[in-house]
């Protein structure tokens, strides 16, 4: 049977991150709302609204589903996975945090409330400093996400807590996270690994986008396929 792919980006960017799996058969690139060519959506509850669109993607298909999601697209992964669509394989998440909003899981808030004022004072300029971050310049050229829309979807993962259900992944989850992430602990990740039942950790020596070197990519490829 054919393994469906569907892999979903993090903030800010959209699904041109994954240029590097475009070559793997079976595959689907979903945009964030209101990034990339997804930019009309419902401003209310979006990550509920989203994983529950990709639950019926899901269980609509007539194939078995790997989910990879990366930072906020992990949370919509776990999101989606915590659903309980059937023909869900496996879950792949990186650079996850089930509480973006603490230190010791995702990030300091008192730099959290700083990024998000810096949002509304300079919005292009902001994301760009921010993607510098995350990916060097490989990715500068994908166009910015709209402002009001992706603003309010960040503010619902800064809000979101997911420790308490981790517990109810049912699925095998895969975990991949840099050591030297600057935009989430990696000690999310290992928080996680302990709690998600069927749970595989692998921590990289790389920043929050490991997927964009060669190593990680082929980790990546041999557990989807």
């Amino acid at each position: 049977m054919k393994i469906k792919k569907i892999f979903i980006h993090g903030w800010s960017f959209s699904s041109q991150i994954w240029k590097d799996f475009f070559d793997i058969p079976d595959s689907q690139f979903i945009d964030l709302p209101f990034h990339g060519q997804n930019k009309n959506y419902t401003d209310q509850n979006i990550m509920e609204n989203f994983a529950e669109d990709i639950y019926h993607q899901i269980q609509k298909s007539q194939e078995e589903v790997v989910l990879i999601g990366w930072s906020l697209g992990a949370s919509v992964s776990v999101l989606t996975a915590l659903k309980k669509p059937p023909n869900l394989k496996k879950l792949v998440l990186i650079g996850f945090s089930p509480k973006f909003k603490d230190k010791n899981l995702g990030h300091n808030p008192i730099l959290v409330k700083a990024f998000m004022i810096a949002l509304k004072i300079d919005f292009p300029d902001t994301i760009y400093n921010f993607r510098k971050t995350v990916a060097g310049d490989t990715f500068i050229d994908i166009s910015l996400p709209e402002k009001e829309g992706s603003i309010k979807l960040l503010q619902e993962f800064i809000e979101l807590d997911l420790t308490q259900k981790l517990k109810d992944i049912s699925v095998p989850t895969y975990l991949i996270h840099g050591k030297k992430d600057k935009i989430i602990n990696y000690q999310g990740s290992v928080f996680a690994s302990q709690q998600i039942k069927n749970a595989q950790l692998y921590l990289t020596n790389s920043h929050h986008a490991p997927f964009l070197e060669r190593d990680t990519q082929d980790l990546i490829k041999n557990i989807i396929s």
